[in-house]
C-alpha cells in the first residue's frame, strides 16, 4: 500500500510541480519508491528466516522457479519487441517486473508446497 501512494504522489510531482526541474531532483523524486519496497524485501527475508528448514526449502524452490520463470518471460518479450511483433514501451516492460516477480513467486510456492504434503 505504502508502495502504491509513494508511486502515485511522485507521478503527479514529476508531472506537475517538478516538470522542470533539475534531473538530480527528478531522479531522487523518482527513486523514492524505492524505499517501501526496500522495506517489504526486508520484512520478507526476515520472516523466511524465522521459518523453518522445510519452509525456507519451499521458499527457496519457489523463489528459483519463479526468478527462471520472469527471466525467460522477460527476454521472450524483449525478443518479440526487437522483432516488432509486440509494440509496447520497454520503460513499461520494467515496470511490471517486479510485480511479476511477486505473482509468480506466490504461485511458485503454492505449488511447491503442494507437493510436500
Amino acid at each position: 500500500m505504502a508502495y502504491a501512494v509513494t508511486v502515485l504522489i511522485c507521478v503527479w510531482l514529476l508531472k506537475h510541480p517538478l516538470t522542470d526541474a533539475p534531473p538530480v531532483w527528478r531522479a531522487l523524486v523518482a527513486l523514492l519508491p524505492m524505499a517501501p519496497i526496500a522495506w517489504m524485501i526486508r520484512v520478507q527475508v526476515a520472516m523466511i528466516m524465522a521459518r523453518d528448514e522445510l519452509q525456507r526449502r519451499i521458499d527457496l524452490e519457489a523463489i528459483a522457479i519463479a526468478s527462471i520463470g520472469v527471466g525467460l518471460g522477460s527476454l521472450s518479450l524483449a525478443l518479440l519487441i526487437v522483432a516488432r511483433v509486440w509494440d509496447i514501451s520497454g520503460r513499461v516492460a520494467l515496470l511490471w517486473v517486479l510485480p511479476a516477480l511477486s505473482l509468480c513467486y506466490g504461485v511458485a510456492r503454492y505449488w511447491v508446497a503442494r507437493r510436500y504434503r
